[in-house]
């Protein structure tokens, strides 16, 4: 009894090994071109992410000329991005010929776009007050991915209270000031951010608040309240 007890745990954990992989393994397929390795340069480097259904976990790491993929979460990832089961899949649809279109590139940022603001909005150097002021950063912030026919819109609201950035999904709020990003926008600002982050020195950051304030005339407006 108790060896067909052991055998039936020793099969369950095998099939919930195998279910607990499939994501990491599905993503290793998408074709390796370089339009999707130049897509996701300087975007990140090391990116863990946690499928929420299954508890699964692994990393993508771009080195530059390619992508690799192993197990579990690097304690060094730039960011650990939680993700439902069908964001992924979403993902893999949307890149697996190699080609990336500006349809699919705003769908793909739609799938990180919320976690990897509220992930970058942790940064120490982004959620002490007085920097928020100096930067002319407001406390209450709306924010659309816009898609490139223009017609749908990734919607998320920055709040910052108490010494610390809160991301929330869709509009909350009467907004300071609103930004209205396509999928370009969206890119470069996350890799001008990634940059003051992977940098992160005095110059580094004051070179991206030069640029941030320049750039955000072109995709926001403000309100008075």
């Amino acid at each position: 009894m108790k060896k067909l007890l052991l055998i039936a745990l020793i099969i369950v954990e095998s099939l919930f090994s195998q279910h607990r992989n499939s994501f990491m393994n599905s993503w290793s397929t998408i074709i390796q071109t370089p339009e999707i390795i130049n897509y996701f340069d300087g975007v990140f480097e090391v990116l863990g992410i946690s499928i929420e259904e299954t508890g699964e976990q692994f990393t993508v790491y771009h080195q530059g000329d390619t992508i690799l993929l192993d197990q579990g979460i690097d304690p060094n990832s730039d960011f650990i991005v939680p993700l439902k089961s069908q964001n992924i899949q979403n993902m893999i649809s949307h890149s697996k010929d190699g080609q990336i279109t500006p349809e699919e590139s705003w769908r793909i940022l739609s799938v990180l776009f919320t976690p990897l603001t509220q992930v970058t909005l942790q940064s120490p150097v982004l959620s002490v007050n007085w920097r928020r002021k100096l930067a002319g950063v407001e406390d209450l912030t709306h924010v659309y991915l816009i898609s490139p026919d223009g017609h749908e819109a990734n919607k998320h609201t920055l709040i910052y209270v108490k010494g610390q950035w809160l991301v929330l999904e869709g509009l909350h709020g009467q907004a300071r000031r609103t930004y209205r990003m396509n999928e370009i926008n969206s890119l470069l600002y996350q890799r001008n951010i990634f940059s003051a982050m992977k940098k992160d020195t005095f110059i580094g950051w004051m070179q991206f608040s030069f640029w941030y304030k320049k750039w955000r005339k072109t995709v926001s407006n403000t309100h008075k309240l």
